[in-house]
């Protein structure tokens, strides 16, 4: 079982807020230091709240040492509204920040290519960091999806005992099919994992989260950071816990 930090706040948009609040501390004190920060982001309503209200400060995108990712994202491409870094068509102003984006099909022939790629360019750019302290991210942000599942890693499926560093998938359960995810071993390389849950759907897996389950059951359960796992929900979504 997992040891979670558990944050709880009112509402969604407050669990936003203060997401953003402890990304933006994190990332000027390492930037005080001269030091990358490596944040890996998420999609869903949430995770999107989160991406388009972080890459919109001006402190943010113009920082050179900040390096942002997406733990899995939907096989179609940029700009289409199935993708989760739907904040990067809006950026007006060519960004200093350093935004890897999955390649979609408007740039790689397969999604096994698109993976492939992803793999690499996560390889070159923190090769150096990996060798110092074996971590990849400073921060990979999750959103909890109402069945258990993380990033595009779902309940019962074959590429929960992945070992290689990002999966193509073709099969998802949820529309679309056809994605590029992270893998444990590479959500698990971060300092920190953040989980996030909001809403009333997900009350039950977050009291099944906290009491004790399987991953195969509830994907989430199987991340967790090298120094500190958090579980950040609102209080819908934490209703069950006592």
């Amino acid at each position: 079982m997992t040891n979670f930090e558990i944050s709880k706040f009112a509402d969604s948009n407050t669990v936003v807020q203060e997401i953003i609040a402890d990304l933006m501390a994190l990332i000027s004190a390492r930037t005080w230091l001269g030091s990358e920060t490596h944040i890996a982001l998420t999609g869903g309503r949430v995770g999107g709240a989160i991406a388009s209200g972080l890459l919109s400060i001006d402190e943010i995108i113009n920082n050179q040492l900040l390096h942002i990712w997406w733990s899995d994202e939907r096989y179609v491409p940029i700009g289409h509204p199935d993708r989760n870094d739907l904040v990067l068509p809006k950026l007006t102003e060519s960004p200093r920040v350093k935004i890897h984006a999955v390649p979609g099909p408007d740039t790689t022939e397969s999604v096994e290519q698109a993976a492939q790629d992803y793999a690499k360019t996560l390889h070159l750019c923190t090769t150096t960091r990996f060798c110092a302290d074996n971590t990849l991210m400073d921060v990979t942000i999750l959103s909890i999806g109402p069945d258990g599942h993380v990033a595009s890693l779902f309940p019962h499926s074959a590429q929960l005992s992945a070992t290689s560093g990002t999966l193509a998938i073709k099969d998802s359960p949820k529309p679309p099919p056809v994605r590029v995810t992270w893998t444990y071993p590479t959500i698990n390389a971060s300092q920190e994992v953040w989980l996030v849950s909001c809403g009333k759907e997900k009350a039950p897996i977050v009291d099944v989260l906290i009491t004790g389950t399987t991953v195969t059951e509830i994907p989430a359960s199987g991340v967790h950071g090298k120094q500190k796992t958090r579980l950040i929900i609102d209080d819908e979504s934490g209703e069950l816990l006592s």
